[in-house]
């Protein structure tokens, strides 16, 4: 449960309380991605602001979308990939000014 895995696999932990669920998914230097199960409305929302993850899917196993920034906390991933700011992530801005004539 410490390790990124780039696979389809679903990690099931029991936990007692919503906090011990936030915990254990805080307990990791990784953050990329997860999901929250659940018809609580409230629960997801406080689970979400919780929980150290680039990208959360509610009732879903996709939080990805090529119209919204992909990429985690921590360990994970390099700024924001997708999204209308990506190039903004991947470029640097570098201003020159000429005179009009150069003095050669």
């Amino acid at each position: 449960m410490q390790e990124e895995i780039f696979d389809p696999v679903v990690a099931v932990l029991p936990f007692h309380d919503e906090a011990e669920a936030v915990e254990l998914a805080n307990s990791t230097e990784f953050g990329l991605s997860g999901s929250i199960l659940s018809r609580d409305v409230e629960r997801v929302i406080r689970v979400a602001r919780g929980v150290q993850g680039g990208n959360l899917a509610v009732n879903s196993h996709s939080s990805v979308r090529y119209n919204t920034p992909f990429g985690g906390f921590k360990q994970s991933g390099l700024g924001r990939e997708l999204g209308p700011d990506a190039p903004l992530r991947f470029t640097e801005e570098k201003k020159r000014l000429y005179p009009s004539q150069l003095d050669i």
